[in-house]
């Protein structure tokens, strides 16, 4: 009977070492050695609220730049800051459409221009050729960021 209890022992001592490095302390952030897939890998759907949130931050961070460099009243803030959300909340929609990526992308061109339209309707002269420059500049900054991430891309397929 005692070696039966000492081979018992034995058999459960490796599986508390095991239980306690995955569960760590109960909330799950140890270390998974298991073979079986983990739901803590897949990323959680945000929510209407964390999306609104964002979309408000980035609004808000365009809009700053547009003010600073462009010289705005408070008036024009207003304005633009209104049009670029309800620009954001149609490209969502747009995006959440299924249909064929090209015609999405049509769509979202055409809003994008309808927007520049009117927060150019809002601004003098001498700000909206600011503007032009500074959009231009964003472009060609998308561009080359485009372009290093591709270049990495080859680079690590050529590695290998």
């Amino acid at each position: 009977m005692k070696t039966l209890k000492i081979f018992v022992f034995c058999l459960l001592l490796p599986s508390t070492s095991a239980f306690c490095q995955y569960y760590n302390n109960g909330n799950r952030n140890g270390l998974d050695r298991r073979m079986t897939g983990s739901n803590q890998s897949t990323p959680k759907e945000p929510t209407a609220a964390e999306i609104e949130q964002n979309r408000a931050k980035r609004v808000e961070i365009f809009v700053a730049k547009l003010k600073e460099d462009l010289k705005l009243d408070d008036l024009q803030v207003v304005v633009i800051t209104n049009e670029m959300m309800a620009n954001s909340k149609n490209i969502e929609i747009v995006m959440k459409k299924e249909d064929v990526p090209e015609e999405k992308s049509k769509e979202i061109k055409a809003l994008m221009e309808k927007t520049e339209v009117v927060i150019k309707s809002y601004l003098n002269k001498a700000q909206k050729e600011k503007y032009e420059v500074l959009i231009e500049e964003l472009k060609t900054n998308k561009k080359q960021k485009k372009s290093k991430k591709k270049d990495k891309e080859k680079e690590t397929t050529t590695e290998e």
